[in-house]
This record gives structure tokens, C-alpha cells and sequence, in this order.
């Protein structure tokens, strides 16, 4: 499914031009050699600039991203049909609990986060869920 969703941004152009996780000939490296790059040139200028950069740790964001957004934004790319009924279905109905020895809290409904191994290609979709 990855390999599928990946081509159809790719050849539809969708993607933003500095996303650069999970995107093959892309490395994270690259935003790197990005930002030194405007850095240099920045402060060649004949009127030098500053560059102030923030830094943010996304790591957690996988958390927080809310699927019925993310469904519609699919949509929104013309991610229909078979394709977007395969997410519709492994994102909809989710629910935990938590079980300590063998006591079980009641099941709790999952309106945001990704599965364990979905990560790939929602890192993907990141920019669209904005």
C-alpha cells in the first residue's frame, strides 16, 4: 500500500518539495545541507541577513494526528475508492486498554495516533493534514 500511495504523489506532484522523510533520494541529510546552504548565502549577500532557525522534535506527532482529518485530506488528493476504503478501515473502530497483571481497564475509542508500523506513509502524508 505504501509503494502505491507513494507513486500516486509522486507522479501527481503533491508532495511538498522539502518533504524529505521516507522519500526515496531523499535523506535527512538533506534538509541539513538545505539549511546550511540559505545560512551560506544568507551572509554572502553584499547586505548580510540573519538566520534564525527553530528547531521542533516531531517525533511525538504520530500521537496526535486525528483520523477522521486524515481521511478527508486523502480524499481531499483524490484517494478514493478501494484504496480509501482500506484506510477507512484499518484507522476506523480502533480502541485500547491497558492490563496490569490481570486487572483490565475498560476499552477506550482511538480518534487520533497511528498504529505501530503505519508510521511510513503517514510520515508522508504530514504536510497534508495541516
Amino acid at each position: 500500500m505504501y509503494d502505491k500511495v507513494i507513486s500516486f504523489l509522486n507522479i501527481n506532484n503533491i508532495l511538498y518539495k522539502h518533504q524529505y522523510g521516507f522519500r526515496t533520494k531523499h535523506s535527512t541529510i538533506h534538509p541539513i545541507i538545505y539549511l546550511l546552504n540559505h545560512c551560506a548565502g544568507a551572509t554572502n549577500n553584499q547586505n548580510p541577513e540573519y538566520t534564525l532557525a527553530v528547531l521542533c522534535d516531531l517525533s511525538k506527532a504520530f500521537d496526535v494526528i486525528n483520523h477522521e482529518l486524515l481521511l478527508q485530506k486523502l480524499s481531499t488528493y483524490d484517494i478514493r475508492g478501494v484504496v480509501n476504503t482500506w484506510f477507512v478501515n484499518y484507522l476506523s473502530n480502533r480502541s485500547q486498554f491497558v492490563e496490569i497483571d490481570i486487572t483490565k481497564s475498560s476499552r477506550q475509542h482511538i480518534p487520533s495516533g497511528v498504529p505501530p508500523g503505519f508510521h511510513s506513509w503517514t510520515l508522508a502524508f504530514s504536510r497534508l493534514c495541516k
